[in-house]
């Protein structure tokens, strides 16, 4: 016990910097139109002050369709959902998420149409009433 309590005290100011920092989380419903279908779903992202960003993709039911990381222009799709896991997919997320995510601003709508994929971000209100 008494070392499981040093561990933590000794850990503790590592959690502590790591938590002061200033990422910004962002949350939008995001809209995927391809080809005459729609698929709606959740984009939570966190924001680092030099601009790289951690994110994932999870459908309204709660089934999350894939995670994200962009830093220095360069966008990785992570952990893609069975029926999205295809290399070309992958491909088309992971650049049109290089294109779009440096354009994206925090609190208005934006639309952007990529090859034949039209995409939708509409900030989430964070308000409670």
């Amino acid at each position: 016990m008494l070392f499981i309590s040093l561990l933590f005290l000794l850990c503790q100011p590592c959690v502590a910097q790591e938590t002061g920092d200033s990422v910004v989380s962002r949350e939008y419903n995001l809209l995927m139109q391809v080809k005459g279908q729609e698929l709606t779903s959740i984009c939570m992202m966190n924001v680092s002050p030099d601009g790289s960003i951690v994110g994932t993709v999870v459908s309204e039911m709660g089934m999350k369709a894939f995670d994200f990381t962009y830093d220095h222009g360069k966008a990785k799709v992570l952990n893609v959902v069975a029926f999205l896991n295809k290399w070309y997919i992958r491909r088309v997320l992971r650049k049109d998420l290089a294109y779009i995510l440096p354009k994206l601003e925090p609190d208005q709508e934006c639309h952007y149409k990529r090859r034949w994929i039209t995409y939708t971000f509409t900030p989430m209100n964070n308000e409670t009433d």
